[in-house]
């Protein structure tokens, strides 16, 4: 078959944008680089420069830089509903995938669609959205969904919600699990722990949250929490808050300050792709409390890298702790506190994340991401052939 993927939102630039999604497309190129199987790939990409930052090639794919300002969402919009349809028939591509929850309104008679649904907060929880995010998600992303042929999701939790919020048939839906990146699995040494503690003048430890900072993290209830450890447990550690400013986070700093913890709170910015592995193992413990995830990849990045973990009980978070993250209602702040508490002090369970890291590592592989989801492509490819078989014979 020749499958061709709308990676416009692939990023590399050092912001929020190289998160979440723009990562899950990165691997699954870079691995399908490795593991093509049988098939053909043209992959739509944002600018000559993503070309370049791609390390690993296959000459099976082919990456096609598209000029339309990925950054501005109408421009993509107008492209991947206008432009990209007009494209398919020419290249005669028998399957699209979108990896970033849209597909085009049209496709070509002769191409089957499959789109990756990464969560579904924008009707769980829409008023964390802002409101031009609303409206695209709420237009095209359940537009989509009806009308793919295949559905990935990047959860059973985010699967339930696609059949239970759109009324998409369950059959259509394949759960894929996102991988962790390779550079979360190599072995870092106490030696560069401590180094890396006293360079960043937190040798006391700390608690780590790595992601965007907006409303749906929960990331005032840690606050809080932390707050509240603080003054039940005396401890030492910081907490640190990492990574990029997404939208409606004035209230995250408002809250450090009410609660007088600007000395103990610490927000280092973005976290670069080659530093998170080593924020990760020299953490105390990692804190993830969001409200609502599609999956939540960074409790899977910090277990394989053996660090004891708190997240929500809600969502795709219990999967993406795969049986070893410490879960608690995310807005029970009492909890979190006590669960914070028994991270850092818990031996057997501190030693519990270590043991068990490979298997987080084996569960969540680029390997197994990849087999799966050229399976969806082939199952897609299935399906759209009798659907048309059907409509024909009518």
């Amino acid at each position: 078959m020749h499958i061709a993927i709308n990676a416009q939102l692939l990023s590399f630039s050092q912001n929020y944008r190289n998160g979440g999604i723009s990562r899950i497309i990165r691997y699954l190129l870079t691995e399908l680089a490795k593991h093509p199987g049988p098939h053909e790939y043209t992959v739509f990409i944002n600018g000559q420069d993503t070309v370049e930052h791609l390390a690993a090639y296959s000459p099976q794919i082919t990456y096609v830089p598209v000029a339309w300002p990925e950054s501005r969402p109408i421009s993509r919009v107008a492209w991947e509903q206008f432009t990209l349809p007009s494209l398919l028939p020419q290249k005669k591509v028998d399957v699209l995938h979108s990896p970033a929850n849209v597909l085009p309104e049209r496709l070509p008679r002769n191409c089957a669609g499959v789109v990756t649904l990464h969560d579904m907060a924008f009707m769980r929880f829409p008023k964390v959205l802002t409101p031009s995010k609303r409206l695209y998600h709420r237009t095209f992303t359940v537009r989509s969904l009806r009308h793919a042929t295949m559905v990935i999701t990047d959860s059973d939790s985010t699967k339930r919600d696609a059949i239970e919020l759109v009324g998409v048939p369950a059959e259509r839906i394949q759960t894929v699990y996102p991988c962790i990146d390779e550079r979360f699995l190599t072995v870092v040494t106490e030696g560069e722990v401590e180094a890396f503690r006293q360079k960043q003048g937190l040798a006391q430890g700390f608690f780590l949250y790595l992601g965007t900072l907006e409303p749906r993290k929960n990331i005032t209830t840690l606050i809080e929490a932390y707050a509240l450890l603080r003054k039940t447990h005396s401890i030492q550690e910081k907490l640190v808050l990492a990574g990029g400013k997404g939208w409606y986070y004035d209230a995250i700093f408002a809250k450090v300050q009410h609660l007088g913890l600007e000395s103990e709170v610490v927000f280092p910015g973005y976290i670069s792709d080659a530093d998170q592995p080593l924020w990760y193992h020299a953490a105390s413990a990692f804190v993830y409390p969001s409200l609502y995830e599609g999956f939540g990849i960074p409790v899977a990045e910090a277990l394989a890298c053996g660090a004891p973990v708190v997240t929500s009980n809600v969502s795709s978070l219990p999967e993406a702790g795969a049986g070893i993250a410490l879960t608690v209602a995310p807005h029970d702040t009492a909890a979190m506190a006590e669960a914070m508490y028994k991270a850092i002090t818990d031996t057997a369970y501190r030693q519990q994340c270590r043991d068990l890291a490979s298997s987080v590592a084996e569960r969540f592989s680029a390997r197994t991401m990849v087999k799966q989801t050229i399976l969806v492509y082939e199952q897609a490819a299935e399906l759209h052939k009798r659907s048309q078989r059907v409509l024909f014979t009518r």
